[in-house]
């Protein structure tokens, strides 16, 4: 299982690649599939600016156990590759980067960001 990431807005050529999206976003307006919410923001958060955001998310990734997380995402997703999608437009800061990273750090799992991707088989 491939995890990458991604936004809400291109959800279906993920889909069409063959990859589970799965929101790790706080609210889905326009989704109705999987979510998980372990890796969503909370609240608060919205209200610092990055520089203040960031060691406060790592903070609430650090409390969850990676291997765990990932176990959950396979289960959820059947094995199947996933992409981990919230609402902010590539190459704009986003949770998802530091989720990206954090599981690089604790698993050692490349997680790339998928943006406007045409093949599947482009990125790997």
């Amino acid at each position: 299982m491939r995890i990458t990431t991604g936004n809400f807005a291109n959800q279906k050529k993920y889909t069409n690649a063959g990859y589970t999206c799965i929101s790790i976003a706080r609210f889905n307006r326009y989704f109705n599939g999987i979510e998980f919410k372990k890796l969503a923001p909370d609240a608060y958060y919205i209200k610092y600016p990055e520089c203040q955001y960031i060691p406060i998310y790592e903070k609430k990734l650090d409390k969850l156990n990676a291997k765990n997380v990932y176990n959950e995402l396979k289960i959820l997703s059947n094995g199947n590759d996933i992409v981990l999608l919230c609402y902010e437009k590539e190459g704009v800061f986003c949770h998802r980067i530091l989720v990206a990273k954090w599981l690089k750090k604790e698993l050692g799992i490349e997680v790339k960001e998928l943006g406007k991707m045409e093949k599947k088989e482009e990125l790997f």
